[in-house]
């Protein structure tokens, strides 16, 4: 009975290690910032036809920004390229979504993934989206969804409209937590005195993840060892 009970624990705690080894190895999109979540039922295309800009203002920048994200509204894959403009007091940049729309973050998938040059400094900017190639309409997926909320409506050509497009800022490409363990601290003891703060939380988790596991080890085994009267 016993030896059943210590190989039921050590696969339980395996099991756990091995989906918690994975989580912190897994790549994951490096969201720094959501302006607008996407559509979460129901998407609202957003048409923006030759010349037409769909702009959103106080989205934040700061010099970790890297991508701006938004999603594709096409009902085909078969969608046209996307020139990103991005605008502050004293700062803006323009880029270009990438030249495959098939790769990821083409827009052929869903989800255009624009690189932009970063702000000197943190900013609340005015993001502006358009079609890059003439003749040529894009179609983004907005949302009238009231669960979506955003800081500012979505303005097609300086005109406000009911749908809200999805826009997000990412630090770069996929990463998994464990390659910005210290940021994912930083950000998650935001409220706590710097450096202790990060520094008191990863030493926290470090407990818990060796701390409870061998706790449980103790008790079951202190059980065990109650019931056969050792």
């Amino acid at each position: 009975m016993r030896r059943v009970a210590i190989v039921v624990m050590a696969a339980v705690l395996l099991v756990a290690a091995l989906a918690l080894g994975r989580l912190a190895v897994r790549d994951r999109p490096a969201l720094e910032f959501v302006a607008t979540p996407p559509p979460i039922l129901e998407a609202t295309p957003i048409e923006l036809r030759r010349g037409a800009a769909a702009c959103q203002q106080d989205v934040v920048l700061t010099p970790r920004s890297r991508v701006i994200r938004t999603w594709s509204g096409s009902p085909t894959p078969d969608v046209p390229r996307l020139r990103v403009t991005a605008r502050a007091d004293g700062w803006s940049t323009t880029a270009l979504s990438p030249e495959r729309t098939d790769l990821p973050g083409g827009g052929a998938d869903g989800v255009y993934d624009t690189r932009i040059e970063p702000p000197p400094r943190e900013v609340l900017a005015t993001v502006c989206v358009q079609s890059a190639e003439p003749g040529r309409t894009a179609i983004l997926a907005g949302s009238e969804e009231p669960r979506v909320k955003t800081r500012s409506p979505t303005r097609v050509d300086g005109r406000e409209i009911d749908a809200r497009m999805g826009l997000a800022v990412l630090t770069g490409g996929p990463r998994s937590p464990l390659s910005h363990a210290r940021e994912v601290l930083e950000r998650a003891a935001a409220f706590w005195p710097a450096p202790a703060g990060w520094l008191s939380l990863g030493l926290l988790l470090a407990v818990v993840a060796v701390g409870v596991p061998a706790a449980a080890v103790y008790a079951v085994l202190r059980s065990l060892r109650e019931e056969t009267g050792e």
